[in-house]
């Protein structure tokens, strides 16, 4: 047993003045002011009391006073709280980490497993004491801080109330960085109910709920934190989910499209199931299978004459976790897009652009460097409407509004102007730099991270004649070569600029002549074919791309609209903002289900996403019973967890109890 006082020095010296003042009420004699009566025979009540004339009587025996008394005495005893537990945990600093992510969802506890948590640090949040401060974090893929140190108790009762579900994966770093902020010097407080600054490292308890989903945490350090992992979740609970669904077209069959997705089993025995697919919310197709116990087993439908639409896929099979249960894809048209060839004359460049590759998502309108002048090129530009202007041996006047390539050239304005003539169209080139033509070099390395090079094979390339390119620190070197840097891309505001320092033919003073071998190699329609599709942004794959919950999705949408927007699957429209970049970034993906991205004019989408768990991780519900964080392994807790052990509740109630028993007493005047 050990005491918690709840009240300070000044309100103890006034609580126990209170017996004493009740005490000398009943030494306290009636002082009654005389009256004449014809008789006392209807005053009997008032003779008992007759003899009460002076200040002071003799105490008597009285049953009020012992009820009274007796009440004041468990008021006292009440405020001391009288309590009991394992350890002292007065003043201590707790942190309550929650997991949300979507196996939280899981229902194999009722009702489930995030509510199962939210009940227990409802119950360690009970006991504490009043000099306790606490913070409530919860995490999925990453961390949200729900409430910052506090000793207001409701502040942090709401902030576990607030913590909603998702569908997200699982990442418990980046909250146990938050927590150990707190043993490290340095940390300030959130408000003045809060932690106070601290200048050495203080220890801290934290409460991590969780069903360890997150595998093991590498190098990460405790310090002066205390882990306490308690687990949610049964230790072993069968799952059935899905880890991909796509779109592809079938190039032996025309007109016809495949659906493929991937079924895993997380459970330990044969599962039997059949799969529900919906095409533009009707039902399309069925399909029955099953998967052996830990393996994973694969789904095939086949579309036809379906051009474009959205899919939704249900496995018919009731399990503990429901979200990994449906997946989203969408059939998108092969998006047209517009591309203009400015060449003097190149056979090689123009037939690498009439491929049936090519043909199949870009329009191609080929012209001579007189129509750089034209009125019509300049209308063009300015209403953007090519997607890709390719410039090869020339250069426009002035930048399109919209992605371009240089072979052989270079853009307009290059050079660093002086600050008192610099203008907006001068600032936007500023970085480029470029070499005088030199030559013979060859190809010395490639970038592979960029998709216009990633499958460019340049080893047995001869070039005649290169400058060199380099596009500044915003940019990026694509190609170097003997004598540095060849091709390189960099930003222009919302547009891209791509440059390749060498021409594929070269003028002469008897016409032109090769300047390159590379016309004659198969990576040369290649390289064509990646720089439509890239700086283009044409469309070649049927599925739309897919992200998980909560992750951003780059976004290449036609520099010929400025206004975008996109159309989440419970019907919030967002507006897309153009900015510095070539592509924009949607960032509110943490809704499951299709989103469709419009252009302002446009009835039909010009672009949609799919948004899916697919997480091997998420699907599989089994709890672990130890995390490992670095070098240190911590087991998991007791589900329930031993805390102090409050009494002053039951004495109240007793002295509510005493008093009803008092007011009977008073009322029928009783004495002993």
């Amino acid at each position: 047993m050990n005491w918690i006082s709840a009240l300070g020095p000044l309100q103890w010296l006034m609580i126990l003045a209170v017996p004493p003042a009740v005490l000398s009420l009943y030494f306290l004699k009636l002082k009654r002011k005389e009256l004449a009566v014809p008789s006392t025979l209807l005053w009997r009540k008032t003779l008992e009391d007759v003899h009460v004339n002076s200040i002071w009587q003799r105490l008597r025996k009285n049953l009020l006073l012992y009820l009274q008394l007796l009440f004041l005495a468990l008021l006292i005893f009440a405020c001391l709280r009288p309590g009991w537990s394992g350890q002292s945990r007065v003043g201590e600093r707790r942190i309550y980490i929650i997991d949300n992510s979507a196996s939280m969802q899981a229902t194999d506890v009722s009702p489930n497993r995030l509510d199962l948590a939210k009940k227990k640090v409802r119950e360690l949040l009970s006991d504490t004491s009043a000099d306790d401060v606490g913070m409530v974090i919860a995490f999925s893929d990453r961390a949200d801080v729900r409430q910052g140190f506090t000793k207001d108790r409701n502040r942090l009762f709401n902030a576990v109330e607030s913590i909603p579900t998702t569908s997200r994966g699982t990442d418990v770093s980046e909250a146990l960085r938050a927590a150990a902020g707190l043993a490290n010097p340095g940390r300030s407080s959130f408000d003045n109910l809060s932690d106070i600054m601290v200048a050495d490292a203080v220890p801290a308890t934290v409460y991590l709920l969780s069903d360890g989903a997150f595998g093991d945490l590498g190098d990460f350090e405790m310090g002066k934190l205390k882990i306490e992992y308690i687990p949610i979740g049964e230790t072993k609970t069968n799952n059935l989910g899905i880890l991909s669904f796509a779109v592809q077209r079938n190039e032996d069959k025309a007109n016809k499209l495949e659906a493929f997705a991937r079924i895993t089993n997380r459970g330990d025995q044969k599962v039997d199931f059949t799969a529900s697919l919906e095409f533009d919310g009707k039902l399309l197709d069925a399909s029955a299978g099953s998967v052996e116990a830990g393996e994973e087993a694969g789904l095939l439908f086949e579309l036809t004459d379906t051009d474009e639409g959205q899919l939704k896929l249900t496995l018919d099979y009731e399990d503990a976790l429901a979200v990994d249960n449906v997946a989203y894809a969408a059939i998108r048209p092969l998006k047209q897009i517009s591309v203009l060839l400015v060449t003097p004359g190149n056979n090689a460049l123009e037939t690498a652009l009439q491929t049936p590759r090519v043909q199949q998502i870009a329009s191609v309108q080929v012209e001579s460097p007189t129509f750089l002048t034209d009125p019509k090129y300049i209308d063009a530009t300015l209403n953007a409407t090519y997607d890709l202007v390719i410039f090869d041996q020339c250069s426009p006047m002035q930048m399109p509004s919209s992605n371009t390539l240089f072979i052989g050239s270079v853009p307009p304005q290059v050079a660093t102007p002086k600050p008192a003539e610099e203008s907006k169209e001068d600032a936007k080139n500023v970085g480029w730099k470029f070499g005088e033509p030199k030559g013979p070099i060859f190809i010395l390395d490639v970038n592979r991270s960029n998709s216009i090079t990633q499958f460019l094979e340049m080893g047995a390339v001869e070039i005649v004649e290169a400058r060199t390119v380099e596009p500044g620190e915003s940019g990026t070197v694509l190609m170097t070569s003997s004598d540095g840097p060849v091709f390189g891309i960099a930003p222009r505001g919302p547009f891209q600029d791509a440059v390749l320092g060498f021409s594929i033919v070269q003028k002469t003073n008897e016409g032109s002549a090769r300047n390159t071998n590379w016309w004659a190699r198969r990576s040369f329609p290649v390289f064509v074919y990646s720089a439509v599709e890239y700086l283009g942004g044409g469309v070649t794959e049927s599925s739309s791309p897919s992200v998980q919950p909560g992750w951003p999705i780059g976004l290449m949408l036609s520099s010929r609209f400025q206004d975008y927007r996109v159309v989440a699957p419970d019907g919030q429209t967002t507006d897309l903002v153009r900015g510095d970049e070539s592509r924009y970034t949607f960032t509110k993906t943490d809704e499951m289900g299709i989103y469709q991205v419009f252009a302002k004019g446009v009835e039909k989408p010009v672009e949609s996403f799919c948004v899916n768990l697919f997480s091997n991780r998420e699907s599989d519900l089994t709890v672990a019973d130890s995390v490992k964080m670095g070098y240190e392994k911590v087991a998991a807790t007791s589900s329930v967890v031993q805390a102090r052990q409050e009494t002053w509740r039951w004495i109240l109630l007793a002295g509510l109890l005493l008093l009803v028993i008092e007011w009977v007493v008073f009322n029928r005047r009783v004495f002993i």
